[in-house]
């Protein structure tokens, strides 16, 4: 593409990337969004079937609190795709069988713990030592540890506890729990398309340099972009290694934050080849997946399908044997892999994000992404509204 010039660069087309790059393309920024897969979306990743039928490979519910995500898809012109997920369970799955929740937790030890909710503060507490107190040591090993951890599809029990969940204004015109006709995925085409925004798939940035007030992208392939202002939505180990001509203090402190890759392997199933119960999702004990995302959420007349996320290390063959395992069938009409960098956070991990966030304070560089609120869509979402605000002066 030579040396095209730009308003604003965006590295990353993610979901935090693409919120940036709509924000900045709403007023009137001409826009570079670059992403290195073969397409934008991220954690918005849908696994679409010959004919209707679709599954996530990553985030699977949107809900009404999602305020800034919710106005993201009315400016998009997607708002009419929007559609109710189907009321089934979350269920365990423990010693190969599922059972149900309740079946799995002490009341009586729940009854003792749970008034420990009005008086314990989530400040300064890790998640394992915030809920155990509020449901028990033996509710907690059992099903809420497994449950909570299910979330980021990763171990949680030394994360923040004030990172994992927030309490939001609902949109009252808006489904409580919803997904879009043809996958999540439907958000990230919309945005991408959006007026000013240029999208460049296949595009791994590998050097930014700052020439007086320009940044210089240049990316593997041997194209080159310029921008008057310049966005980070990739993982804190890519954005340390990319600010280091530009920002070095900030790239130490990004470098600092701890990181952890996910697999996850969807497959599709005729119906009639699968006995287990419809549920939303099932949580593991002690297992070599974190979760399993069912599409029984959206009723298909002719197949089910699950998504397994893994640690990493685990290869394929073992992860689609687990699999077989668990749904009583190696019987798959179609299966996709996806690879996803998640944060995983400790105590003390919002000193670093404040030092960041001090280092670009007047600078004319964004850092946005999953790891400075929160893992949810609409933590992403409210830090790149929030670092566009920064950057432009517009509320």
């Amino acid at each position: 593409m030579g040396m095209k010039r730009y308003d604003l660069i965006v590295i990353g087309g993610g979901i935090s990337g693409l919120s940036l790059a709509h924000y900045a393309s709403r007023a009137g920024m001409k826009t570079l969004l670059a992403e290195k897969e073969g397409q934008a979306g991220g954690c918005l990743r849908t696994m679409r079937k010959p004919g209707d039928f679709w599954l996530e490979l990553g985030a699977h519910t949107c809900y009404n609190s999602y305020g800034n995500l919710i106005g993201i898809i009315e400016d998009s012109g997607a708002k009419e795709r929007l559609i109710p997920r189907e009321k089934v369970p979350f269920m365990m799955f423990v010693d190969g069988k599922v059972k149900s929740i309740p079946s799995q937790l002490d009341f009586l030890e729940m009854a003792c713990s749970g008034p420990r909710i009005f008086t314990l503060s989530k400040s300064g507490r890790t998640v394992a030592s915030y809920y155990s107190k509020i449901v028990g040591k033996k509710n907690y090993e059992k099903v809420i540890g497994p449950a909570l951890s299910a979330v980021p599809s990763q171990r949680a029990d030394d994360f923040p506890a004030e990172m994992l969940f927030k309490k939001r204004k609902r949109r009252k015109d808006v489904i409580r729990k919803f997904t879009l006709e043809g996958g999540l995925q439907a958000v990230a085409d919309a945005v991408s398309g959006g007026d000013n925004i240029e999208l460049l798939t296949g595009a791994e940035a590998s050097s930014v340099e700052r020439d007086q007030s320009v940044f210089r992208v240049s990316f593997a392939d041997g194209r080159e972009g310029a921008a008057d202002n310049l966005a980070l939505a990739v993982p804190p180990p890519a954005a340390a290694g990319l600010l280091g001509n530009v920002l070095p203090e900030a790239a130490r402190r990004l470098a600092e934050i701890k990181t952890v890759a996910i697999e996850s392997v969807g497959v599709a199933v005729r119906k009639e080849a699968v006995a287990l119960p419809h549920f939303a999702g099932l949580i593991p004990v002690r297992d070599v997946f974190f979760s399993a995302v069912s599409r029984d959420i959206i009723a298909d007349p002719m197949y089910r399908g699950f998504t397994f996320h893994f640690a990493p290390g685990i290869d394929l063959a073992a992860k689609m044997k687990r699999i077989a395992g668990v749904l009583g069938t190696g019987r798959f009409e179609v299966s996709a892999e996806n690879r996803a960098v998640l944060p995983s956070p400790l105590l003390g991990h919002e000193k670093i994000t404040a030092a960041i966030d001090g280092l670009i304070k007047g600078k004319r560089v964004c850092i946005t992404g999953n790891y400075f609120s929160g893992l949810a869509i609409e933590d992403c979402v409210t830090r790149s509204l929030s670092e566009f605000r920064r950057l432009t002066g517009i509320s």
